[in-house]
Protein backbone atom coordinates (compact mmCIF):
# COMPACT_ATOMS: atom_id res chain seq x y z
CA UNK A 1 0.00 0.00 0.00
CA UNK A 2 1.17 3.40 -1.37
CA UNK A 3 0.08 6.35 0.98
CA UNK A 4 0.89 9.76 0.05
CA UNK A 5 0.39 12.22 2.41
CA UNK A 6 -0.16 16.26 1.53
CA UNK A 7 -0.15 19.35 3.23
CA UNK A 8 1.35 23.11 2.85
CA UNK A 9 4.79 22.56 4.64
CA UNK A 10 5.62 21.13 8.39
CA UNK A 11 5.89 24.24 9.56
CA UNK A 12 5.64 25.18 14.03
CA UNK A 13 1.94 24.43 14.03
CA UNK A 14 0.50 21.26 16.22
CA UNK A 15 -0.86 19.90 12.99
CA UNK A 16 2.37 19.93 11.47
CA UNK A 17 4.48 18.93 14.41
CA UNK A 18 2.12 15.61 14.98
CA UNK A 19 2.91 15.00 10.84
CA UNK A 20 6.75 14.75 11.81
CA UNK A 21 5.99 12.65 14.76
CA UNK A 22 3.72 10.09 13.56
CA UNK A 23 5.36 9.41 9.49
CA UNK A 24 8.17 7.71 10.74
CA UNK A 25 5.95 5.53 13.11
CA UNK A 26 3.93 4.77 9.82
CA UNK A 27 7.43 3.86 8.16
CA UNK A 28 8.37 1.78 11.15
CA UNK A 29 4.89 -0.52 10.69
CA UNK A 30 5.62 -1.28 6.92
CA UNK A 31 3.40 1.73 5.26
CA UNK A 32 5.31 2.75 2.05
CA UNK A 33 4.18 6.53 2.54
CA UNK A 34 5.61 9.60 1.57
CA UNK A 35 5.05 13.58 2.34
CA UNK A 36 3.92 16.17 -0.43
CA UNK A 37 4.12 19.66 0.60
CA UNK A 38 2.95 22.60 -1.20
CA UNK A 39 6.39 24.23 0.13
CA UNK A 40 9.03 23.47 2.13
CA UNK A 41 10.77 26.82 2.27
CA UNK A 42 8.64 27.59 6.17
CA UNK A 43 9.54 24.02 7.35
CA UNK A 44 11.41 23.95 10.75
CA UNK A 45 14.35 22.07 9.89
CA UNK A 46 14.04 19.48 12.79
CA UNK A 47 10.94 18.27 11.88
CA UNK A 48 12.15 17.75 7.96
CA UNK A 49 15.00 15.92 9.18
CA UNK A 50 12.86 13.45 11.27
CA UNK A 51 10.68 12.89 9.06
CA UNK A 52 14.07 12.07 6.31
CA UNK A 53 15.81 10.55 8.91
CA UNK A 54 13.12 7.45 9.13
CA UNK A 55 13.98 6.82 5.03
CA UNK A 56 10.69 8.76 4.21
CA UNK A 57 10.56 10.71 0.83
CA UNK A 58 10.08 14.40 0.70
CA UNK A 59 8.76 16.13 -2.54
CA UNK A 60 8.44 19.67 -2.70
CA UNK A 61 6.22 21.50 -5.23
CA UNK A 62 7.96 24.95 -4.46
CA UNK A 63 4.34 26.83 -4.80
CA UNK A 64 5.61 30.17 -3.33
CA UNK A 65 1.88 31.43 -2.73
CA UNK A 66 -0.10 28.64 -0.83
CA UNK A 67 -3.68 30.16 -1.82
CA UNK A 68 -2.66 29.91 -5.52
CA UNK A 69 -4.90 27.72 -7.80
CA UNK A 70 -2.08 26.04 -9.56
CA UNK A 71 -1.29 24.34 -6.59
CA UNK A 72 -4.44 22.05 -7.77
CA UNK A 73 -2.84 21.35 -11.33
CA UNK A 74 0.71 21.14 -9.68
CA UNK A 75 -0.80 18.08 -7.45
CA UNK A 76 -2.62 16.62 -10.35
CA UNK A 77 0.39 16.25 -12.41
CA UNK A 78 2.07 15.15 -9.45
CA UNK A 79 -0.56 12.06 -8.68
CA UNK A 80 -0.59 11.47 -12.54
CA UNK A 81 3.28 10.61 -12.78
CA UNK A 82 3.44 8.90 -9.39
CA UNK A 83 1.05 6.11 -8.51
CA UNK A 84 -0.36 6.21 -4.97
CA UNK A 85 -3.41 3.94 -3.36
CA UNK A 86 -4.41 6.49 -0.73
CA UNK A 87 -3.60 10.52 -0.37
CA UNK A 88 -4.00 11.94 3.27
CA UNK A 89 -4.51 15.50 3.44
CA UNK A 90 -3.80 17.88 5.99
CA UNK A 91 -4.57 21.21 6.84
CA UNK A 92 -5.84 24.43 4.48
CA UNK A 93 -5.72 25.26 1.84
CA UNK A 94 -3.92 21.54 0.85
CA UNK A 95 -8.07 20.60 1.58
CA UNK A 96 -9.40 22.44 -1.60
CA UNK A 97 -6.19 22.12 -3.91
CA UNK A 98 -5.92 18.28 -3.35
CA UNK A 99 -9.38 18.32 -3.05
CA UNK A 100 -10.04 19.92 -6.77
CA UNK A 101 -7.01 17.60 -8.30
CA UNK A 102 -8.14 14.23 -7.36
CA UNK A 103 -11.75 15.68 -8.68
CA UNK A 104 -9.89 16.10 -12.40
CA UNK A 105 -8.60 12.85 -12.62
CA UNK A 106 -9.62 9.83 -14.31
CA UNK A 107 -7.74 7.14 -12.04
CA UNK A 108 -9.05 8.67 -8.44
CA UNK A 109 -6.66 7.13 -5.50
CA UNK A 110 -9.05 7.28 -2.05
CA UNK A 111 -8.78 10.54 -0.36
CA UNK A 112 -8.65 11.25 2.67
CA UNK A 113 -8.50 14.07 4.82
CA UNK A 114 -7.79 14.95 8.86
CA UNK A 115 -10.02 17.97 10.14
CA UNK A 116 -7.57 19.55 12.90
CA UNK A 117 -9.37 21.99 14.91
CA UNK A 118 -12.86 22.84 16.27
CA UNK A 119 -12.85 26.65 14.41
CA UNK A 120 -11.86 28.19 11.38
CA UNK A 121 -12.33 31.83 10.04
CA UNK A 122 -14.31 30.28 6.61
CA UNK A 123 -17.15 29.39 9.04
CA UNK A 124 -17.50 32.88 10.14
CA UNK A 125 -18.03 33.61 6.79
CA UNK A 126 -22.05 32.29 5.56
CA UNK A 127 -21.10 32.16 2.01
CA UNK A 128 -18.63 30.38 1.90
CA UNK A 129 -20.71 27.36 3.53
CA UNK A 130 -21.47 25.76 -0.04
CA UNK A 131 -17.91 25.95 -1.74
CA UNK A 132 -16.47 24.43 1.99
CA UNK A 133 -19.24 21.34 1.38
CA UNK A 134 -18.02 21.10 -2.16
CA UNK A 135 -14.34 20.94 -1.01
CA UNK A 136 -15.04 18.14 1.34
CA UNK A 137 -17.13 16.05 -0.88
CA UNK A 138 -14.50 14.45 -2.82
CA UNK A 139 -13.03 12.86 0.18
CA UNK A 140 -14.10 9.19 1.02
CA UNK A 141 -13.44 9.81 4.52
CA UNK A 142 -13.29 12.72 6.60
CA UNK A 143 -11.41 11.91 10.43
CA UNK A 144 -11.90 14.61 13.00
CA UNK A 145 -9.47 14.44 15.92
CA UNK A 146 -12.03 14.85 18.50
CA UNK A 147 -15.90 14.03 18.73
CA UNK A 148 -16.48 18.23 19.33
CA UNK A 149 -14.83 18.99 16.16
CA UNK A 150 -16.69 16.00 14.33
CA UNK A 151 -19.89 17.59 15.36
CA UNK A 152 -19.10 21.00 14.56
CA UNK A 153 -17.96 19.68 11.11
CA UNK A 154 -20.80 17.61 10.70
CA UNK A 155 -23.10 20.97 11.33
CA UNK A 156 -21.01 22.93 9.08
CA UNK A 157 -20.63 20.48 5.52
CA UNK A 158 -23.20 17.98 6.58
CA UNK A 159 -21.35 14.41 5.22
CA UNK A 160 -22.15 13.04 8.70
CA UNK A 161 -22.11 9.59 7.41
CA UNK A 162 -18.30 9.89 6.43
CA UNK A 163 -16.62 12.36 9.73
CA UNK A 164 -15.07 9.36 11.97
CA UNK A 165 -13.47 10.08 15.03
CA UNK A 166 -9.31 9.26 15.49
CA UNK A 167 -8.09 11.50 18.78
CA UNK A 168 -4.50 12.55 18.09
CA UNK A 169 -1.74 11.09 19.64
CA UNK A 170 1.65 11.96 21.37
CA UNK A 171 4.81 10.15 21.23
CA UNK A 172 5.14 8.84 24.73
CA UNK A 173 8.77 7.14 24.15
CA UNK A 174 10.42 10.64 22.28
CA UNK A 175 8.84 12.13 25.66
CA UNK A 176 9.68 9.36 28.65
CA UNK A 177 13.15 9.77 26.55
CA UNK A 178 13.78 13.62 26.82
CA UNK A 179 16.38 14.55 29.37
CA UNK A 180 15.39 17.11 31.87
CA UNK A 181 17.57 20.54 31.78
CA UNK A 182 20.34 20.78 34.69
CA UNK A 183 17.77 23.60 36.26
CA UNK A 184 20.19 25.53 37.96
CA UNK A 185 21.76 26.20 34.04
CA UNK A 186 18.83 27.14 32.82
CA UNK A 187 18.15 29.84 35.57
CA UNK A 188 21.28 30.93 34.96
CA UNK A 189 20.68 31.60 31.17
CA UNK A 190 17.91 33.40 32.01
CA UNK A 191 19.00 34.80 35.18
CA UNK A 192 16.07 33.31 36.92
CA UNK A 193 16.93 32.27 40.72
CA UNK A 194 17.11 28.93 41.04
CA UNK A 195 14.11 28.60 43.71
CA UNK A 196 12.04 30.30 41.37
CA UNK A 197 8.59 28.90 40.66
CA UNK A 198 9.09 28.30 36.81
CA UNK A 199 5.32 28.03 34.86
CA UNK A 200 5.96 27.03 30.59
CA UNK A 201 3.68 27.93 28.09
CA UNK A 202 4.72 26.15 24.62
CA UNK A 203 2.67 28.12 22.12
CA UNK A 204 2.60 30.32 18.82
CA UNK A 205 1.94 34.28 19.75
CA UNK A 206 -1.58 33.63 17.70
CA UNK A 207 -4.94 33.00 17.97
CA UNK A 208 -7.00 31.53 20.29
CA UNK A 209 -3.81 31.18 22.48
CA UNK A 210 -3.95 33.55 25.11
CA UNK A 211 -0.98 34.03 26.54
CA UNK A 212 -2.11 37.44 28.05
CA UNK A 213 -4.41 35.29 31.10
CA UNK A 214 -0.81 33.39 32.30
CA UNK A 215 0.95 37.07 32.04
CA UNK A 216 -1.36 38.41 34.22
CA UNK A 217 -1.49 35.20 36.69
CA UNK A 218 1.99 35.62 36.95
CA UNK A 219 1.43 39.11 38.07
CA UNK A 220 -1.00 38.26 40.73
CA UNK A 221 0.96 35.20 42.42
CA UNK A 222 3.53 38.16 42.93
CA UNK A 223 7.38 37.81 42.81
CA UNK A 224 9.02 34.09 43.30
CA UNK A 225 7.15 32.88 40.20
CA UNK A 226 8.34 33.31 36.91
CA UNK A 227 6.49 32.52 33.08
CA UNK A 228 8.80 30.88 30.42
CA UNK A 229 6.65 31.33 27.09
CA UNK A 230 8.22 29.58 24.24
CA UNK A 231 7.01 30.10 20.58
CA UNK A 232 6.46 32.97 18.12
CA UNK A 233 4.00 34.56 16.18
CA UNK A 234 2.79 38.40 15.26
CA UNK A 235 0.99 38.69 19.15
CA UNK A 236 4.56 38.62 20.28
CA UNK A 237 4.85 42.56 20.79
CA UNK A 238 2.19 43.12 22.17
CA UNK A 239 2.52 40.27 24.74
CA UNK A 240 6.05 41.54 25.80
CA UNK A 241 4.16 44.92 26.29
CA UNK A 242 1.70 43.90 28.61
CA UNK A 243 4.02 41.95 30.87
CA UNK A 244 6.11 45.21 31.26
CA UNK A 245 2.17 46.81 31.97
CA UNK A 246 1.85 44.66 34.45
CA UNK A 247 5.29 45.08 36.16
CA UNK A 248 6.64 41.48 35.49
CA UNK A 249 8.63 42.22 32.53
CA UNK A 250 11.36 40.56 34.43
CA UNK A 251 9.52 37.80 35.44
CA UNK A 252 8.22 36.63 31.80
CA UNK A 253 10.80 35.27 29.81
CA UNK A 254 10.46 35.08 26.10
CA UNK A 255 11.90 31.99 24.64
CA UNK A 256 11.48 31.48 20.86
CA UNK A 257 10.85 28.47 18.94
CA UNK A 258 12.05 25.81 20.29
CA UNK A 259 12.42 21.93 19.41
CA UNK A 260 13.25 21.04 23.03
CA UNK A 261 9.89 21.44 24.22
CA UNK A 262 9.63 17.76 26.15
CA UNK A 263 12.76 18.42 28.04
CA UNK A 264 12.17 22.05 29.27
CA UNK A 265 8.26 20.59 30.32
CA UNK A 266 10.01 18.01 32.54
CA UNK A 267 11.92 21.18 33.78
CA UNK A 268 9.23 23.50 34.76
CA UNK A 269 7.55 23.37 37.84
CA UNK A 270 4.08 23.33 36.09
CA UNK A 271 2.58 23.46 32.24
CA UNK A 272 0.37 25.81 31.23
CA UNK A 273 -1.89 26.51 27.80
CA UNK A 274 -4.26 28.95 28.12
CA UNK A 275 -6.38 29.39 24.30
CA UNK A 276 -9.47 29.87 23.56
CA UNK A 277 -9.97 27.10 21.69
CA UNK A 278 -8.40 24.16 20.37
CA UNK A 279 -8.71 21.07 17.94
CA UNK A 280 -7.05 18.67 20.03
CA UNK A 281 -4.20 20.07 21.75
CA UNK A 282 -1.12 18.37 21.43
CA UNK A 283 0.65 20.79 23.98
CA UNK A 284 -1.97 19.37 26.52
CA UNK A 285 -0.70 15.51 25.76
CA UNK A 286 2.78 16.57 26.12
CA UNK A 287 2.31 18.47 29.50
CA UNK A 288 0.51 15.43 30.65
CA UNK A 289 3.33 12.74 29.93
CA UNK A 290 5.90 15.58 31.17
CA UNK A 291 5.00 13.87 34.70
CA UNK A 292 4.72 17.68 35.99
CA UNK A 293 1.61 19.29 36.71
CA UNK A 294 -0.38 21.44 34.25
CA UNK A 295 -3.48 23.43 34.07
CA UNK A 296 -5.57 24.38 30.85
CA UNK A 297 -8.38 26.97 29.83
CA UNK A 298 -11.55 25.12 30.02
CA UNK A 299 -12.15 24.82 26.04
CA UNK A 300 -12.97 22.25 23.73
CA UNK A 301 -9.96 20.54 23.15
CA UNK A 302 -8.56 20.82 26.32
CA UNK A 303 -11.36 19.86 28.60
CA UNK A 304 -12.24 16.67 26.68
CA UNK A 305 -8.50 15.24 26.74
CA UNK A 306 -7.63 15.77 30.77
CA UNK A 307 -8.15 13.73 33.66
CA UNK A 308 -10.74 15.65 35.49
CA UNK A 309 -11.65 19.46 36.44
CA UNK A 310 -8.55 20.05 38.54
CA UNK A 311 -7.26 20.21 35.54
CA UNK A 312 -8.85 23.18 34.03
CA UNK A 313 -9.65 27.03 34.52
CA UNK A 314 -11.91 29.68 33.25
CA UNK A 315 -10.69 30.67 29.94
CA UNK A 316 -9.43 33.99 29.85
CA UNK A 317 -9.77 34.18 33.54
CA UNK A 318 -6.31 35.20 35.14
CA UNK A 319 -7.93 35.02 38.52
CA UNK A 320 -8.85 31.55 38.49
CA UNK A 321 -5.79 30.74 37.06
CA UNK A 322 -3.82 31.98 39.68
CA UNK A 323 -5.92 30.83 42.40
CA UNK A 324 -5.54 27.00 40.91
CA UNK A 325 -1.82 27.39 40.48
CA UNK A 326 -1.72 28.42 44.01
CA UNK A 327 -2.04 25.10 45.97
CA UNK A 328 -0.21 23.35 43.80
CA UNK A 329 2.90 25.27 44.59
CA UNK A 330 2.14 25.47 48.08
CA UNK A 331 1.42 21.35 48.43
CA UNK A 332 3.74 19.17 47.27
CA UNK A 333 1.31 16.54 47.74
CA UNK A 334 -1.19 17.80 45.55
CA UNK A 335 1.65 18.56 42.69
CA UNK A 336 3.15 15.37 42.80
CA UNK A 337 -0.98 13.37 42.24
CA UNK A 338 -1.66 15.78 39.98
CA UNK A 339 1.85 14.37 38.09
CA UNK A 340 1.14 10.57 38.86
CA UNK A 341 -2.52 11.10 37.82
CA UNK A 342 -1.36 12.80 34.05
CA UNK A 343 1.44 10.58 33.30
CA UNK A 344 -1.20 7.34 33.96
CA UNK A 345 -3.89 9.29 32.02
CA UNK A 346 -2.38 9.66 28.98
CA UNK A 347 -1.01 6.18 27.91
CA UNK A 348 -4.59 5.92 26.16
CA UNK A 349 -3.48 8.50 23.87
CA UNK A 350 -0.31 6.53 22.60
CA UNK A 351 0.39 7.88 19.18
CA UNK A 352 1.10 4.17 18.04
CA UNK A 353 -2.43 3.56 18.98
CA UNK A 354 -3.36 6.76 16.30
CA UNK A 355 -1.38 5.91 13.65
CA UNK A 356 -2.82 2.05 14.40
CA UNK A 357 -6.03 3.31 13.48
CA UNK A 358 -5.21 4.90 10.78
CA UNK A 359 -3.63 1.75 8.79
CA UNK A 360 -7.18 0.18 9.47
CA UNK A 361 -9.01 2.94 8.18
CA UNK A 362 -6.93 2.76 4.77
CA UNK A 363 -7.17 -0.73 4.41
CA UNK A 364 -10.57 -0.74 4.91
CA UNK A 365 -11.20 2.24 2.19
CA UNK A 366 -8.23 0.56 -0.34
CA UNK A 367 -10.80 -2.79 -0.45
CA UNK A 368 -13.72 -0.75 -0.78
CA UNK A 369 -12.20 1.50 -3.70
CA UNK A 370 -10.68 -1.53 -5.24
Amino acid sequence: MKVLVITNDISQGGGEKLLASSLPIFKKKGIDISLLLLNAKGSVPAFLSNIKNAGITIHDLRINNFYNPLCAWKIRAFLEANSYDVVHVHLFPALYWASLAVSLMKEKPVLIFTEHSNHNKRRDKKYLQEIERAAYKPYSAIIAITDSVREKLSNWIGQSSKIQTINNGVDLSTIANAPKHDRSVLCSELNIPVNAKLMLMAASFRYPKDQAALIKACAILGEGHHVLLAGEGELKEKSQALAVQCGVGNRVHYLGFRTDISSLMKTVDLNVLSSAYEGMSGVTLESLAAAVPFLGSDVAGIREIVPGKSFLFAPGDEHDLANKIAPIFQNPELSARMANEATAFVRSFDMEYMVDKYILLYKSLLNRHI
